[in-house]
């Protein structure tokens, strides 16, 4: 046998049975979530141009796509990601159309990593996005749903850490940091290699402030974090930035569900494609995020629109982990198959369905 027959590819998964029945329920229930808060669901092309990727994730980020050229010559991609097709779709075909425009998805993402040669390289996302309001009630908007669905789901230990881009970006501002400074500064903070952060800062600010502000990124909570915050930073921008995340966290009281939500000042991944709230969602003994989001008012642009956004994707590969599967399977119900009797026993088989149960039609019966 050609030993690519039996051979599966690096990064390429199969999924059987009972494994396929689990995650399609639970994909159900999240579009039907989706649906109750009125997002409608877009079907998204597989592959697209590579100039669309590189244009909604950055070129860095697409040069990780898995690329081939069409019969006319033109470089294609696999999606990397959903939301720039969504973007573009809206730029280009729902311009005129009344804001907001709520949309939602379910499909597979492709990447390629050569340091993660070995791990799947497809990747199941559920999603949304958000499109026409800058306003909080947008960001806060997002932020329940992802609470109701993983409460649906009947996760525990579930969190939403949430951090602010600007926060970031106004104290870079004001330690006047080159784009090369800037670049490094990230690379610490997301490391959380405090020590490094603190060295970093103290060239730029008094060695007070950058063990102040360092403290800052090592630890989480709510209002305590931003009024530590405040005593710390002191331009507008960081500031609006802090008064934006006490927004959400005041009405995620009044609303009961801050017990799932934490600040984080240290988290600053992906910076460059998020404009202002973000957050990643973390579960109980579960070393990843499962899913993450945030607010890119600048994405649109990149396709021809200005248009503020917020959304959020999802892995379904890591709520099928998750979630428990139901011990108990529907009942079966078995019809013995006799050469001189298929026209009744499919008589049969057509009334049982046509109560909905459940049948399965074998040539015998096993021994009790």
């Amino acid at each position: 046998m050609n030993q690519r027959v039996s051979k599966i590819p690096h990064g390429v998964r199969y999924f059987f049975g009972q494994e396929v029945a689990h995650r399609r329920d639970i994909e159900q229930k999240l579009l039907a979530i989706f649906n109750g808060w009125s997002y409608q669901e877009i079907a998204l092309p597989i592959f697209d141009y590579h100039e669309l990727f590189a244009l909604g994730i950055g070129q860095e980020a697409a040069e990780q796509t898995y690329r081939f050229f069409d019969h006319e010559g033109e470089l294609l991609a696999l999606r990397p990601d959903l939301t720039s097709l969504v973007a573009r779709t809206v730029a280009t075909r729902f311009a005129s159309q009344h804001r907001p425009i709520r949309l939602c998805y379910s499909g597979e993402v492709f990447r390629y990593k050569q340091v993660q040669k070995y791990r799947p390289h497809d990747f199941h996302q559920l999603g949304l996005e958000h499109i026409g309001n800058d306003r909080l009630e947008a960001d806060v908007e997002v932020i329940m749903i992802v609470v109701e669905v993983l409460n649906s789901l009947g996760i525990a230990g579930f969190k939403l850490t949430l951090s602010q881009v600007d926060l970031f970006n106004g104290i870079a501002d004001n330690l006047e940091l080159s784009r090369e400074a800037r670049k490094l500064f990230r690379t610490l903070l997301d490391s959380r290699n405090s020590e490094q952060v603190e060295q970093f800062l103290s060239k730029f600010a008094p060695t007070e402030e950058a063990t102040q502000f360092t403290a800052l990124t090592r630890i989480s909570g709510k209002n305590e974090i931003i009024q530590a915050a405040r005593k710390v930073v002191t331009n507008s921008k960081s500031r609006a930035a802090l008064e934006d995340l006490e927004g959400i966290i005041d009405i995620a009281q009044a609303l009961n569900i801050d017990q799932y939500i934490d600040i984080d000042l240290g988290d600053v991944n992906g910076l460059d494609y998020y404009t202002g709230m973000t957050f990643k969602i973390y579960v109980e003994g579960v070393g990843s995020a499962i899913g993450s989001g945030g607010r890119y008012d600048n994405l649109l642009q990149s396709f021809g629109l200005s248009d503020p956004a917020v959304g959020f994707q999802l892995s379904l590969d890591w709520l099928s982990q998750i979630v428990a599967i139901p011990e108990k399977e529907p009942e079966e119900v078995k019809l013995l198959l006799a050469s001189d009797r298929l026209s009744k026993v499919f008589e049969e088989a057509q009334a049982f369905r046509k109560e909905q149960k459940k049948l399965k039609i074998t040539n015998h019966l096993p021994l009790e």
